[in-house]
Order: structure tokens, then sequence, then C-alpha cells
């Protein structure tokens, strides 16, 4: 009877460190999830807005369409998964979330106005100020190149939104400050990016796309306020996004 007692205990006690050790693991894991998750929105938040004031100016309005819906089925998807995974301290920043996503669902379904133009900016500024909060909890204390050129991708859509926000009127100086200053930190990690050593094919591609479109690119942004040819400033952008995919995907997968 003894002898029972004890392998019971025993079993009892290594289903506990084991089930200690998968708690460990899963909370490193979660941890990293809720880094991606928060970087993926605070990326969406800024090229929802784009896409919104495209569509209201009716210039490229097919892609920006489809741009927006996809968007907003990310963006969903998003953040139910950090719903589940952030940490207790976060999960009132992700609430918070869901009711600005939620505004942002019924303001886009409601006709165009200086108002509602106003809250779509509002809205994708809070989804970035609380993903900015969960993305700063979940980091590491060096900087990835993955989260260089999340950066950019970033920095790139907001640079965008603020250009073709200031075309419909929102024309405050906080928002070309913004656009600004979304333009010199983007060349600053354009440095690092184009000193990295990349495979041939990366080099010869999209790093020679980022640096061959950013010189002239930048100057249109800067032109925040002639809100000169937003069509080519849109294609511009898409094209230097999809080189930026390229190098989030492979540093992803050599983190």
């Amino acid at each position: 009877m003894k002898m029972l007692i004890n392998k019971k205990l025993l079993y009892t006690g290594v289903v506990c460190i084991l089930m200690s050790g998968t708690n460990l693991l899963a909370k490193s894991a979660t941890s990293t999830d809720v880094l991606v998750d928060a970087e993926t929105i605070k990326a969406i938040s800024q090229d929802l807005a784009k896409n919104y004031f495209y569509i209201q100016q009716g210039i490229q309005t097919s892609s920006a369409k489809k741009g927006l819906k996809k968007d907003m089925i990310t963006l969903d998807d998003t953040i139910r998964k950090l719903q589940i995974s952030a940490t207790t301290k976060d999960k009132g920043v992700v609430e918070f979330m869901f009711f600005s996503v939620d505004e942002l669902k019924s303001t886009i379904k409601e006709d165009f106005s200086a108002e509602n133009g106003g809250l779509i900016l509002d809205y994708t500024e809070t989804l970035l100020e609380g993903s900015e909060s969960i993305a700063k909890h979940n980091k590491g204390k060096t900087e990835s190149m993955l989260g260089v050129v999340e950066e950019m991708a970033f920095l790139l859509e907001r640079a965008t939104k603020y250009y073709i926000a200031f075309r419909a009127g929102y024309t405050d100086a906080v928002n070309i400050t913004q656009a600004e200053l979304a333009v010199k930190k983007f060349e600053i990690l354009l440095t690092k990016v184009q000193a990295h050593t990349y495979p041939g094919p990366l080099t010869t591609g999209p790093i020679k796309k980022l640096s061959k479109y950013w010189p002239v690119s930048k100057n249109f942004y800067l032109g925040i306020k002639k809100s000169e040819l937003p069509t080519i400033v849109f294609i511009s952008t898409k094209h230097m996004k999809s080189a930026l995919d390229k190098l989030i995907e492979y540093h992803k997968k050599n983190n």
C-alpha cells in the first residue's frame, strides 16, 4: 500500500513537472505570437486609413477597395488571436482595440463626411497606439532585422496615409509632421537594410527595388502640401510594400 502511494506521488510529481515545462514553452510561444500580431495590426491600421481616403477621392478605387476589405478581415482575425494570447496586462488594451474595430466597421459603411474621415484617423491611431503598447511589452532587448523591415512597412503606409488624408482636407500641422517623421525614419532604416548581407536574389530583387524607388518616392511624400500625383504615390507605395513583404518573409524564416 505504501509503495502504491509513493508511485502515485511520483506520477503526480512527474505530471506537474511536465505540465510546468509545457506552460513555459506555451508562454514563450505566446510572447512571440503576440509580437507578430501586434506588428501586423500596427501596419494595417495605417493601410486601412490610406485605402479609405483613396476610395473617398475616387483614386485607384478598385485596388483600394480590395485592400480595405482585406485589411478588415485581417484586423478581425488578428485581434481575436490577440484576445486569446495576450497577457493579462494587455487584455484591457485588446478590448479597447475591439471597440475601435467595431466603430471602424460602422463608420466605413456610412457616407463620407468630414466628421467620419476624422473618426477613421482617430480609430486607426487608437489601434496603432494599442498595438505599439503590446509590442513594447513583448519585444526583446535587441532590434532584429525582422523588426527593422516590419517597421519600414508600417512607416511607408503611415506616410501614404497622411499624404492622401491631407489631400482629403485633413491639413493640420500634426499630420504634416507625422508624415515627415515617417519619411525620415524610413530612410534611416533603409540604410540598415542596404548594409545588411542578403542572398543574391534578394539583393538584385527587393533591395534594388527599394533603393530605386525610394529616392524619387520620398519627394512625393514630402510634397504633402501640394498633394500632386496621388496615383503615382499609391503605386510606388504598393511596389515598395511588395519588396518589404519579401524581406519580411525571408527574416521570418531565418530569424
